[in-house]
């Protein structure tokens, strides 16, 4: 199935070139896309001059997890959620900890649809008073997230995006308005890691999280990994950030595990307490996991 009419909102996240090219508007790569050729992310294709979604509804997995997983500790606590996942990624992180579904080999995808209306009625079904959009990048896969998170306020459910927050302006404030509570990657205070590393800008995602705190909840999650965010001076950045915008917005700092490309082993407790210590200098709340 593929899917080109306009999201539930009548927002549309790309525009149209000469030669029928078409230009993505939704992340900060913002690809141009040849006709016949898919963007940066493999999800996002240009057809006859306009965007189309191979993926769309395309669901890679589904769980009941604990709230504090997303991690949320802020919002609902104590309560579970029904989580869904997607496939692809719009960012490249080398060390990515679910890169199976967020960076998937081709033959690897399982083409399984749940459209919105069906997702909503297996998440009330579950008895979990929110739904989740996480695992990989939900914000790929804006026009279905928005159609569900609408269906899901319409019976009750709150909505909770996880994501990395590389959404240009426009699409994230859309987005943000049917959310309850996000948790939000901050993932260095360098922007050229964050460029020629991960794949994303650190502008875009920090206005990301500025919206994040207009409209919704938010929590954010810094991953400790060697090489990218491994030191007191670059939490104390990334802590001094957030608390310019509220000293109470809760900080979750999770040691990474080797996965996909990076074989280096995590940082020590030792750092890691290090760390913790250094971003409660900014923060009333900071969570650390290792």
């Amino acid at each position: 199935m593929t899917y080109n009419r306009l999201s539930a909102d009548k927002a549309r996240y790309w525009r149209s070139l000469d030669n029928s090219r078409i230009q993505c508007t939704l992340c900060a790569h913002a690809c141009i896309i040849q006709d016949g050729s898919k963007g940066h992310c493999s999800a996002r294709q240009n057809r006859s001059g306009k965007m189309i979604l191979p993926f769309y509804a395309w669901i890679s997995s589904a769980a009941i997890d604990p709230i504090e997983k997303k991690p949320l500790r802020h919002f609902m606590p104590g309560t579970s959620t029904y989580s869904v996942g997607f496939w692809n990624c719009t960012m490249d992180c080398p060390f990515c900890q679910n890169w199976e579904i967020a960076h998937p080999q081709p033959a690897y995808i399982q083409e399984e649809i749940i459209e919105p209306d069906r997702l909503i009625e297996l998440a009330m079904a579950s008895g979990c008073p929110s739904i989740s959009f996480t695992y990989s990048e939900p914000l790929l896969h804006i026009e279905y997230v928005i159609e569900a998170m609408q269906i899901a306020h319409s019976r009750g459910l709150k909505t909770i995006l996880v994501t990395n927050g590389n959404a240009l302006d426009e699409p994230a404030r859309h987005i943000l308005a049917h959310t309850d509570a996000a948790n939000i990657d901050l993932k260095t205070a360098d922007p050229l890691i964050y460029r020629r590393l991960l794949g994303g800008e650190l502008k875009v995602v920090q206005n990301f999280i500025r919206v994040s705190v207009q409209l919704c909840h938010i929590e954010i999650t810094s991953l400790a990994v060697p090489g990218v965010l491994d030191s007191s001076a670059q939490i104390e950045e990334i802590s001094s950030f957030i608390a310019s915008l509220s000293q109470e917005i809760p900080l979750h700092i999770t040691r990474y595990h080797p996965a996909w490309k990076y074989t280096k082993a995590p940082l020590s407790p030792e750092t890691m307490h290090e760390m913790t210590e250094s971003a409660r200098k900014y923060l009333k709340y900071v969570y650390s996991y290792w």
